[in-house]
């Protein structure tokens, strides 16, 4: 039977809408977790006209069949499979494999001989925010990786990707949060070392930047240091040793979703090991919960210790996704 199918990129309003609709009906048949698109131009902005420069392909099938959408790293060294999808009468046609394979042959062209590799993974500067299962719409602001419980997970198995890494998402209802009793004691044994958890004060404080170049997170470097600069902008928490900011979370506030934010949880390496980081933790949730936040997720690493900081707390995870990579060449 001869194969007829084409796959170009999206020009055409008629390519924008049937792409539109193909997303949005995986999204509210629960094929994904992703979190529909209300508008065409919010579903532009996203796909194809990105405000923050990424560089992105998005193709269809000739008779909207499939869409395929994937991006290039700054450097132009990575290419990033961001969301691959075939009308459900269409598929186990070899649509979905050509799509992929389009998508990629079009980064490849894009990227030149920079390209090394392709990913499906947390570092895609494409953020799907999706919605927590089981729960009232509660969103997290981006998808770190494939969905290992999605079909899409053993579809990219299928064509060659490979596992490199395993993030967890978690989430907590803060509505009626209480932190842990054995938290609350670890408190109580730090402030008899003479180590508080407090809220930062410019003035009182110092060694805030020195804990965040230990930290080496440059994210956390960026971010922690703007916030800690303005004098109203959001509380910072942290690990106040003898004066001296040792460790830090936040900043509090909380999101018109209802989600409290989180930047990250740090504690200088000559502070770990006595429960700081539990209890910073604690006291974040228990601030967020006293701004109004319903809700709290966020993700880390599959061996990442700083989860039990987290499952201390009561967070439970809620989904695990997969990092993914092949050669490009």
């Amino acid at each position: 039977m001869e194969n007829n199918r084409s796959y170009r990129k999206i020009s055409e309003k008629a390519d924008i809408q049937a792409a539109m609709a193909l997303f949005n009906s995986c999204a509210d048949n629960g094929e994904v977790l992703y979190k529909r698109f209300d508008t065409e131009t919010a579903f532009e902005r996203f796909f194809l006209h990105r405000e923050d420069g990424v560089r992105t392909i998005s193709i269809v099938e000739s008779q909207y069949g499939g869409f395929a959408s994937g991006c290039l790293n700054e450097q132009g060294t990575k290419g990033y499979v961001t969301f691959v999808a075939v009308q459900p009468e269409r598929r186990r046609q070899g649509v979905g494999r050509e799509l992929l394979h389009t998508l990629e042959e079009q980064l490849r062209a894009m990227a030149g001989e920079k390209l090394e590799s392709f990913e499906a993974s947390f570092f895609n500067p494409m953020n799907f925010v999706w919605i927590v299962p089981g729960t009232d719409g509660h969103e997290h602001p981006n998808a770190p990786g494939v969905d290992v419980a999605g079909s899409g997970y053993l579809f990219l198995k299928n064509c060659g990707y490979r596992d490199f890494a395993y993030q967890n998402s978690y989430h907590l209802n803060l509505q009626g949060y209480q932190m842990t009793e054995d938290v609350a004691r670890k408190e109580e044994t730090l402030q008899e070392k003479g180590i508080q958890i407090t809220y930062y004060d410019s003035e009182k404080h110092t060694g805030l930047e020195e804990t965040l170049v230990n930290l080496n997170n440059d994210m956390w470097y960026k971010e922690i240091m703007a916030v800690a600069a303005k004098k109203d902008g959001p509380p910072l928490l942290i690990v106040d040793w003898n004066g001296k900011a040792m460790g830090f979370t936040g900043p509090l506030y909380v999101q018109e979703n209802g989600r409290g934010y989180l930047a990250g949880v740090g504690i200088h390496s000559d502070c770990r090991g006595n429960g700081a980081g539990k209890v910073l933790f604690g006291r974040l949730c228990t601030g967020l919960r006293d701004l109004g936040a319903k809700y709290m997720t966020l993700f880390t690493g599959e061996t990442n210790p700083a989860r039990n900081i987290y499952e201390a707390q009561g967070f439970k995870i809620v989904r695990t996704w997969a990092d993914m990579h092949k050669q490009a060449k």
